[in-house]
């Protein structure tokens, strides 16, 4: 009986094993390529063994490989597109997807809701999350310039720095700056946010598009959806990026021998004493490169891992995490950021509850600030040769670590910064921790309508710390804080709480698609600084002061769609805010817009254009991003004492320092938009084109007022300016037809706006002026307003035959070599005040941006051009240097007319000589300091290859690439700056170069993967 059982298990056990054996036999690897109708590579497809846990996910050319036996069914499923299944019969798999009859087009976000790109009736850019990271970029607006038209991106290279981003041109006097949406929160997306978390980037442009957002989309709205888990196998992704950086284009200066022998020719030509350190004393030794000495080569290095899945398929999940190093390329300058983020959502029956946060520190070492008549790109080009960075004979009490600078001595007399020395001897860090989220509710009400809650907060911590050691770097200026040691400690905290219920509802009825949304939206803002210092050991008295503001909003839209061939929207916000006061306080905002498919009417019948819509909108948006809370209270000054009365004691008093105006109002942007999208030959060519019309009215502006108001605290503000904003948008696309070996797309964006104030609110003002830019009625804002030069003298008959219409010398003063100037007025006379003239724009004629994308198998290459065409710069830096009235290093090649030696380029000129045409020759509010500001850059170029899955399958990677990439590798320019590519100074003086930190020269390698 024992040995029977015993045969029995045997039996069991042999038969089990053969069936295990046979279904071995009967799986196999199988591989495949997916692609969409285009012929692109579907990328990030799940494919999966119907009935097993078994999955797979396609690669960047939309290769998987997954065992199955052979008879067993392959799902496969794509966001956008209609799932399929396949049999196995142990052939390879080539397939196409289509897309989705739900979604023929992406879903955008707009704003509470989502449509089909299809379906947008206002002016929308969707801008594509890879082409932006293949930028090196402290911020988002950095990463996008170019990408889109009608967006402005202006960058500055300094680590931790943001770039200048402008919607549609500038529609304010204030910053300009438009508003970011980042998961339903409002917020920033400031360098302590990840780019490579992004999914999306939506871009609202006209009011039909942005007015949901009501009072603070009038500069625009940057949508940003970041990355979330989804149903299926968990994923790994990562990537890893290192590179250097430079300063790609330095000003060619005098070496100390060339320095030495035009310094002298001056000095002589002017009859003054040559300092010794040209003659008796002179050391040629000495030759310092200044910007050999504040430059360096600096240092990238960006880590990424980001985890995404799903929990009992129920709980998706997102987890990233950034590590970001970013060693600029000036001494002691860098940022470092590290990021966190957890992104998940659930459904549990009616409801779906969610959350998106972000944990980032960051730390900044800026360039030093130097004060009163320190600029560090300047000085480091205007320091002359013969000055050491360090020695002996410049140690004194206020100088005690004898850093190189003028002695106002037979020496050496120069007024130019030691900078280098001021990044040693001015210590500062910054520091930042902030939380970014918010956390959400849906309950589905009934099919079509559901119920919303978001919450939002966004708070941050900033400590600033700094030292300040004895000394100072420039002659003439005394060591700051009585030549003693000082600390600094800076605090400022911000919290942004935000509370919104909304309601959407969407239903198809037969051929009708309606969708809304109304709701209801609460924000706070609470910012309390503070300030700390001491100096020699001594407490100074803090300096705390707290910001505390609010906006809610009410708000509500409605699409309609016929046949897909007619569609409207129609959207209102009434906002409120405490910036204001009670009386002003609430603003209405209402959109209309229309787009009408003319290609689905039974008249069209086009087998070239597969798709044209037009649109039209017109709508009103909000601003007031000029104002600072309480500024409708005057200020008052609690500290006056006087003496008066029968006893003549002193008596408490108060004064107002700053008037007040209680008539402040939103400023309104009125925009109307007219548009139209195209597709052509089956949608491989896309074409949208916009045209715009946006007048912005009682912008608010600071009125100058007499001091003998008492107004001493700075000017009140008004609502008295009006601005009219129009221009051109054009986006190109094409995309080759399929092909196993080779492909290729691209894309094309141009831009051309121009702004024109057209009024001031007071009959009796004409224009606003700050430094050599003037803002005049009828004209564009900050347009240069200079004297005009008309060559140089080259005798004296030449100077005697420049007169007015009086028969008088224009210019008594001038002699052969001088500037010849301009009597634009032509009253006789020659004044630099009133024989000014417009000298050019620092707006552009237009702006235009090409992609380019190639693959070869494997191979890939991608390309960004980017061009500014049309404006005019001030070159502060050059006009430091060339005047060749102070002791400055000078440009290589740079000269000065002589008698012996004529030019129609460099004028007379001679250090410390009391002689008017010297000083004319000189002058700052000139036309001879502007230069054309058109660029054409390559901005980014990238060479990757992509692992085949079959060479990864040994390690157990789904995909792979690795990539080498330079960005601003080369800039076709007349401009003879550091870079064309400036930030500005403020929006009136927005094309002065006033020596700003320039975009740089990144060549980095990495590599991606997952698994």
């Amino acid at each position: 009986m024992e040995q029977r059982k015993r045969h029995k298990i045997y039996l069991r056990c042999t038969l089990l094993a053969l069936l295990c054996w046979f279904s071995a036999l009967a799986q196999q690897t199988v591989r495949g390529t997916l692609r969409n109708t285009n012929g692109s590579p579907l990328v990030g497809a799940t494919v999966t063994v119907k009935g097993t846990n078994r999955s797979a996910v396609t690669d960047t050319l939309g290769q998987f490989s997954i065992d199955a036996a052979v008879g067993s069914t392959l799902t496969v499923s794509s966001v956008g597109f209609t799932p399929r299944e396949f049999t196995v019969t142990g052939a390879e798999l080539n397939e196409t997807l289509s897309p989705d009859a739900a979604s023929l087009n992406e879903v955008v976000v707009i704003g509470y809701q989502t449509v089909r790109r299809r379906d947008l009736t206002g002016a929308t850019a969707v801008i594509n999350p890879a082409a932006a990271n293949r930028n090196v970029s402290n911020t988002v607006a950095e990463a996008i310039q170019g990408l889109a038209p009608g967006v402005t991106v202006r960058n500055t290279g300094a680590p931790g720095g943001g770039a200048k981003i402008d919607i549609r041109g500038a529609g304010t006097f204030a910053g300009n700056n438009p508003l970011y949406i980042i998961d339903g929160m409002y917020s920033d997306a400031t360098p302590d946010f990840n780019p490579q978390d992004v999914e999306s980037i939506q871009v609202l442009k006209d009011a039909s598009a942005a007015a949901i957002y009501g009072s603070r989309a009038a500069n625009g709205v940057i949508i940003i959806t970041t990355k979330r888990g989804r149903t299926g196998p968990l994923q790994v992704n990562g990537s890893i990026k290192a590179g250097v950086q430079s300063v790609h284009n330095r000003y060619d200066m005098m070496d100390v021998n060339e320095y030495r022998d035009l310094a002298t020719r001056l000095y002589q030509a002017a009859g003054q004493a040559i300092p010794t350190s040209l003659s008796s004393e002179f050391d040629p030794s000495i030759n310092t490169d200044w910007q050999d000495e504040f430059l360096r080569t600096g240092a990238i290095g960006e880590y990424n891992l980001g985890i995404s899945g799903s929990i009992a398929k129920r709980v998706n999940f997102y987890v990233s995490g950034n590590h970001f190093n970013n060693k600029g390329p000036v001494i002691d300058n860098s940022f470092r950021r590290n990021a966190f983020r957890i992104n998940t959502d659930t459904k549990i029956g009616r409801f779906t509850i969610g959350q998106n946060l972000l944990l980032s520190w960051t730390k900044e070492d800026p360039i030093a600030a130097g004060g009163v008549g320190v600029n560090p790109f300047v000085d480091m080009i205007a320091m002359p040769p013969v000055v050491a960075l360090q020695g002996s004979r410049y140690q004194s009490a206020e100088n005690p670590g004898g850093w190189g600078l003028g002695l106002n001595n037979a020496y050496l007399s120069t007024l130019t910064a030691n900078v280098p020395a001021l990044q040693r001897l001015d210590q500062y860090e910054q520091k930042n921790f902030k939380i970014r989220g918010n956390a959400y509710l849906d309950f589905r009400i009934i099919e079509g309508l559901t119920y919303r809650f978001n919450f939002g907060l966004e708070k941050s911590r900033d400590r600033g710390t700094g030292t300040r050691f004895p000394g100072t770097v420039r002659q003439g200026t005394p060591s700051p804080n009585n030549n003693q040691l000082a600390t600094f400690r800076n605090t400022g905290d911000f919290q942004s709480t935000l509370f919104e219920n909304t309601v959407n509802y969407e239903r198809s009825f037969g051929d009708h698609r309606v969708s809304a949304v109304v709701g209801i939206s609460n924000q706070y803002f609470d910012q309390p600084t503070n300030s700390f210092s001491t100096i020699g050991g001594q407490v100074q008295p803090e300096n705390p002061y707290t910001n505390l503001w609010n906006i809610i909003g009410l708000l509500g839209r409605v699409n309609y769609n016929y046949k897909d061939k007619y569609l409207t929207s129609l959207t209102f916000r009434r906002d409120g805010s405490s910036l204001f006061s009670e009386g002003n306080r609430w603003g209405n905002f209402p959109s209309a817009s229309v787009a009408w498919r003319v290609s689905k009417e039974d008249f069209w019948n086009s087998n070239t254009v597969s798709d044209l819509k037009l649109r039209v909108s017109y709508g009103s948006l909000g601003n007031s991003e000029f104002l600072r809370p309480w500024r409708y209270y005057a200020q008052i000054n609690p500290f006056p004492r006087a003496v008066f009365g029968p006893g003549e004691v002193e008596q408490v008093g108060g004064i107002v320092t700053q008037l007040a105006n209680n008539n402040l109002r939103w400023e309104r942007k009125n925009t109307t938009n007219f548009g139209a999208d195209a597709a052509f030959l089956n949608n491989r060519i896309t074409l949208s084109a916009d045209y715009f019309i946006a007048e912005t009215k009682d912008v608010l502006v600071d009125l100058p007022i007499n001091l003998t108001t008492g107004n001493a605290g700075g000017n009140p503000a008004v609502n008295a300016a009006s601005i009219r904003n129009n221009g051109f948008e054009l986006a190109l696309g094409y995309r080759s037809p399929a092909s196993q070996n080779f492909r290729w797309d691209a894309t094309l964006n141009f831009t051309s706006i121009r702004n024109k104030v057209i009024a001031f609110g007071d009959a009796t003002t004409r224009y606003t002026q700050l430094g050599d830019a003037r803002t005049e009625l009828g004209r564009s804002i900050g347009e240069w307003y200079v004297l005009k030069t008309n060559g140089i003298f080259q005798s004296e008959a030449e100077v005697d035959a420049h007169r007015g219409k009086t028969g008088d010398l224009l210019q008594p003063f001038a002699k052969p070599g001088d500037i010849r100037y301009v009597d634009v007025n032509d009253d006789g006379k020659l004044d630099i005040d009133s024989d000014r003239y417009y000298a050019g724009s620092p707006w552009a004629d237009f702006e235009t941006g090409l992609q380019l994308n190639f693959g070869i198998k494997q191979f890939s290459i991608g390309m960004q051009w980017y061009a500014v065409v049309g404006n005019k710069l001030y070159n502060r830096p050059r006009f430091s240097v060339d005047r060749m009235d102070q002791n400055t290093n000078f440009r290589k090649g740079a000269t000065f007319w002589t008698a012996s030696n004529p030019s129609n380029e460099w004028p007379r000129a001679a250090i410390g000589a009391p002689d008017q045409g010297l000083q004319f020759n000189g002058l700052p509010q000139s036309d001879r300091w502007l230069e054309s500001g058109s660029y054409l850059r390559l901005r980014n170029l990238e060479f990757a290859y992509t692992f085949t899955r079959d060479a990864l399958k040994r390690i157990g990677f789904n995909n792979s690439r690795v990539f080498i990439n330079g960005q601003n590798l080369l800039t076709f320019t007349k401009y003879s700056g550091l870079d064309p590519d400036i930030v500005g100074v403020n929006i009136f003086e927005r094309g002065l170069d006033n020596g700003q930190y320039p975009a740089l020269r990144i060549i980095s390698a990495g590599v991606s993967f997952g698994f």
